[in-house]
């Protein structure tokens, strides 16, 4: 049990290092549930295994189109493209995910005496 705790610790500490990355998913044109077939459950033990993993923060489905839309942690924008590359609907040509880099919003800081510059 103690070994656990120090583990979580040391995977909070790391979060430092971390940042937020939005991961928008769009099924290419012609791509219809019956094509996706056995795909569907390999992209989600892939999507499940990297949220249990930390690496997907949370996902929701799209309610304009389909797809999924993930907010991502990794180090940096590489380690996000590399695991959205690993989708296996991705692999398979099927999807594309579009990547936006997060912050938090910095000039909020002027409104509690925060220096505010980038």
């Amino acid at each position: 049990m103690l070994k656990d705790i120090q583990d979580r610790v040391s995977k909070t500490e790391l979060k430092k290092d971390i940042m937020q990355i939005l991961a928008i998913s769009k099924l290419k044109e012609g791509v219809t549930p019956d094509s996706i077939g056995q795909l569907g459950a390999d992209e989600v033990k892939h999507t499940v295994e990297s949220y249990l993993d930390g690496k997907i923060r949370s996902f929701w489905f799209q309610v304009n189109r389909p797809g999924v839309v993930f907010i991502l942690e990794c180090i940096d924008e590489n380690e996000a493209r590399e695991l959205m590359n690993q989708l296996p609907l991705v692999v398979a040509g099927m999807m594309s995910v579009e990547l936006t880099p997060l912050q938090p919003l910095l000039p909020l800081g002027s409104l509690i005496g925060r220096n505010t510059s980038l």
